[in-house]
């Protein structure tokens, strides 16, 4: 990353838009900014390298994105923020934390597809937006994500954002941030 003072705004940016996330829930009822902690905190468990445990975190940032846009139909929220959040991102990560950011809902697809076992495991809002996100993969989809950069880090993304929340004592985003700066460009 650049100077100090360019480190030190981006990390003002990142942390508003993680404390406006804790206004935000999800179809679940969990706040985003929840979700993106316990997603960290297992990507940690897990013994996970820094850009999966940041990309873990930020996966849902598109969310906190789209709240704000009062055209943005639901649908296209379920859709997008994916999308939308890896963009946002792209500013300040290498793509090693972005890719898994922008495949998650892909990954989702993904598994859904290969795996018959994998729907059963989802959470109701989960198989709620999966429709909205493009439901099964075609054989053509399910090729083109195997050969996509990081995709085995998007499927560990997606194993932590399926799991449910357990209630354990989360550390705050803070405690991430010096992780979040390791892996900025």
């Amino acid at each position: 990353m650049g100077s100090s003072a360019d480190s030190q705004s981006t990390l003002k940016v990142l942390r508003m838009a993680m404390e406006g996330c804790a206004s935000i829930k999800l179809s679940d009822g969990e706040t985003v900014l929840n979700h993106a902690l316990w997603c960290a905190h297992q990507a940690m468990n897990a013994h996970c390298d820094s850009p999966v445990v940041v990309a873990a975190l930020f996966h849902d940032i598109g969310h906190y994105l789209c709240a704000g846009d009062p055209e943005l139909a639901d649908y296209h929220r379920d859709r997008e923020h994916a999308t939308l959040g890896a963009r946002w991102l792209a500013r300040w990560f290498p793509l090693a934390v972005c890719a898994p950011v922008e495949l998650h809902v892909d990954a989702k697809r993904y598994l859904v597809t290969v795996d018959a076992d994998y729907r059963q495991r989802l959470g109701a809002g989960s198989l709620q937006s999966l429709n909205n996100q493009g439901g099964v993969m075609t054989s053509e989809e399910v090729s083109e994500f195997r050969r996509a950069e990081h995709f085995e880090s998007a499927l560990l993304v997606r194993q932590f954002d399926d799991v449910p929340f357990n209630g354990e004592t989360l550390s705050p985003y803070l405690w991430y941030e010096s992780i979040v700066v390791s892996v900025m460009r």
